[in-house]
């Protein structure tokens, strides 16, 4: 008995020390600007994937017999199929795309130096700004 409680407590003990790190260490802008290039080529690519499947499904399709119960009849309509699937998976690609430029735009706080007219003297003003980079 003293042997299984000691155990289980080992476990737990070593349990927390090898889990995951808990401290995070934020990206760049550069990090999720890149992302969201990627993200979007990506995007690009399966959409203009899946309507080049469709149309050559589609026109592969109609140009073959329907009566006639062959395996090519069969391969257009998966074409047909596939590029329906590879275009609206297209449409979640181009969102989390979005989110990731989302995340390169920074807020930053700066003091500029605005002058008064027909003053010598410049005032610090503080100021608030949204730096978006594409």
């Amino acid at each position: 008995m003293k042997t299984l409680l000691l155990f289980t407590a080992f476990m737990l003990i070593t349990t927390r020390l090898w889990a995951q790190n808990t401290t995070v260490v934020p990206n760049s802008k550069e990090f999720y600007l890149e992302k969201s290039k990627k993200q979007n080529k990506t995007g690009w690519f399966l959409f203009g994937t899946g309507i080049a499947l469709s149309t050559a499904g589609i026109i592969g399709f109609s140009n073959s017999d329907l009566f006639d119960s062959n395996s090519e009849t069969d391969v257009y309509g998966f074409m047909i199929l596939g590029g329906a699937i590879a275009g609206l998976s297209s449409i979640p690609v181009f969102i989390v795309s979005a989110n990731n430029a989302r995340f390169a735009a920074s807020l930053t706080f700066n003091s500029d130096l605005f002058p008064k007219q027909n003053s010598l003297v410049q005032n610090h003003l503080p100021v608030i700004g949204i730096k978006i980079e594409f």
